[in-house]
């Protein structure tokens, strides 16, 4: 599987800064999650940047200069552990961009060809790589069309509950240039199956005056007062002024937000 982590700050900064030690011990994840690396972000100019490689992060040089470039107040990152028959590519890794939103996801759905049949249902648009994921993004692209994020994704959550689609872990995170949202969605019996810590997929957030968080497990957090999302939430962290809000019951059908 994959990890994330996102970071909120009240103004444009140094990323490498912002984050500190905490990227070095995300980045550490890289020994295993080794199939590629992306960032994400808003840059001085509102412009949104992306930048990605199909290479582990733990010593690329590309990744630095990512990192070490990046002047933000709102950024997304992703290190890729590639899903079983997924190939190793640019097109394959996240986040995946499309206009004004970036989307990173950390889990497996399976089997893609309802997947498709979702996607294609909805008008959703065509992928440009073949993975599950990106398929999962255009899903939510195609309910934005016509709906606000949380509803967007619970909508694109809801559909694919209620198809022929199987899944590990729906968690993933979308920035748009108003807020990032982070979504805790998982199915514990597949979890158990799979063999997998029960804590895999919690993900873990901390808002702090001059900072907001929002991460997967597995690395070592520095700073105290993280707190547990919950599984069939939605945390969104709005730019600016790092207000959180958590919807609820994103697993209950019918959900509005």
């Amino acid at each position: 599987m994959c990890r994330l982590l996102a970071v909120i700050t009240p103004k444009d900064q140094e990323l490498s800064q912002t984050l500190g030690t905490s990227l070095q011990s995300f980045r550490s994840l890289s020994q295993v999650h080794c199939d590629g690396w992306g960032l994400a972000y808003w840059d001085s100019h509102n412009e949104l940047v992306c930048h990605k490689r199909p290479e582990s992060a733990l010593h690329s040089a590309n990744f630095d200069e990512a990192v070490n470039g990046a002047h933000t107040d709102a950024a997304l990152l992703h290190i890729r552990k590639a899903s079983p028959q997924m190939s190793n590519e640019v097109a394959n890794t996240h986040p995946f961009v499309s206009g004004s939103v970036a989307f990173a996801h950390n889990g497996w759905l399976y089997p893609q060809q309802p997947l498709e049949d979702l996607a294609h249902a909805v008008h959703a648009p065509a992928p440009m790589g073949d993975t599950d994921s990106e398929l999962f993004f255009d899903l939510i692209l195609a309910h934005l069309r016509n709906s606000e994020p949380v509803a967007a994704l619970h909508a694109a959550i809801d559909s694919i509950r209620q198809s022929q689609v199987d899944y590990l872990s729906l968690n993933c995170m979308l920035l748009t240039d108003d807020s990032l949202y982070a979504v805790e969605c998982w199915d514990p019996a597949a979890v158990e199956r799979k063999g997998d810590p029960v804590d895999t997929f919690a993900l873990r957030y901390l808002v702090q005056d001059d900072q907001a968080l929002v991460a997967s497990s597995g690395w070592d957090h520095d700073q105290s007062g993280w707190n547990t999302l919950g599984n069939g939430h939605v945390l969104q962290l709005h730019r600016g002024d790092l207000r959180s809000t958590i919807h609820r019951d994103l697993l209950q059908d019918g959900h509005q937000g």
